[in-house]
């Protein structure tokens, strides 16, 4: 997605639990992704198993 594109997105405040922010964090680091990043690859490859996202 490009800069531009991303931009255009809003916000989302979620609340994490420190303990899960702590690993998404830890998991960002390692992967070379930022924090959202991470968040959101997370999110769409459980989705994407669950059958709410298709390939």
């Amino acid at each position: 997605m490009s800069d531009s594109k991303i931009r255009d997105i809003a916000p989302t405040g979620i609340r994490f639990p420190e303990w899960l922010k702590a690993a998404l964090k830890k998991a960002a680091t390692d992967e070379c992704r930022s924090f959202n990043g991470e968040v959101i690859k997370r999110l769409e490859r459980s989705l994407r198993e669950d059958g709410f996202i298709k390939a």
